[in-house]
């Protein structure tokens, strides 16, 4: 009597677990996976072709990378345009994730954030206005050119003084740089080919001087954080996907008709 009791009492337990584990009798389930976090990326929106903004829409040539990027993460990716002076302001308080903005990759800036592999070589060149009497890079000395104060391009006209021995005389622009050249007020342009390509494409009045013989590198910038380092390899992980399977020549090509996402041979 007390063997049947036991076994009835056995049997009565099991049944309870299984009603626990599989809940109303159903099967358990494994838990579906956790989606992924939405996220934003600040730029500029104001510099044809690279990020612009139409139809209300930010669109170009960083525009197509993030929503690749978004694409194949998964992710939905909000870009938000922000004044350049508020860019890293916001990524700093976790207002953005990122910079999709062709942020040039520096020592001072690697101290502070953490950066994906380069998906742009830019090779910096000088321009003038085609009718300018400058004829080569032997013709710069003591001209004017014109630049953005602490930005990249000034560190590029610091080295090529270093290397050229000469002084150029620097002119600080407000609005669009290139118009001081076209307008006379400047003798020099420093910049990209991909930028000065369209530039001319689209009119402006511009022949180049010579190359410069440096490269910026782009790179997306992260906080050097826990989240902020796994999004960077993320990044990493899908830009070189693109880079091998060709993605992003095509998107280089589309908007400039030369491929700057391809590291220069050594010379």
């Amino acid at each position: 009597m007390k063997k049947k009791f036991l076994i009835l009492m056995l049997s009565i337990c099991t049944v309870f677990a299984l009603a626990a584990c599989g809940g109303n009798g159903e099967e358990a389930t494994a838990p579906e996976e956790t989606e992924k976090s939405a996220l934003t990326a600040g730029t500029e929106g104001t510099m044809f072709p690279w990020t612009y903004t139409e139809d209300d829409q930010i669109v170009g040539f960083e525009a197509d990378i993030i929503a690749e990027i978004s694409e194949r993460t998964g992710r939905e990716i909000t870009m938000e345009a922000i004044e350049w002076s508020g860019l890293f302001g916001s990524l700093d308080a976790g207002r953005i994730d990122t910079v999709a903005n062709i942020v040039t990759i520096n020592d001072e800036r690697r101290e502070k954030y953490v950066f994906t592999e380069p998906y742009v070589y830019n090779a910096m060149v000088l321009a003038t206005k085609s009718d300018s009497d400058i004829e080569s890079m032997d013709d710069i000395d003591g001209r004017t050119i014109v630049v953005e104060a602490g930005s990249s391009d000034e560190q590029v006209v610091d080295q090529l003084e270093k290397e050229m021995g000469i002084k150029l005389e620097r002119v600080y622009y407000e609005g669009i740089s290139i118009n001081d050249v076209v307008n006379g007020r400047v003798d020099l342009w420093i910049g990209s080919r991909a930028s000065l390509n369209v530039n001319i494409e689209e009119g402006y009045d511009l022949r180049i001087v010579g190359e410069t013989g440096q490269y910026q590198e782009y790179g997306y910038p992260f906080l050097k954080t826990d989240e902020g380092e796994s999004l960077c390899k993320e990044f990493d992980q899908v830009l070189e996907e693109m880079r091998e399977d060709g993605t992003l020549s095509e998107i280089s090509m589309k908007w400039f008709d030369i491929d700057i996402t391809q590291k220069p041979e050594a010379e």
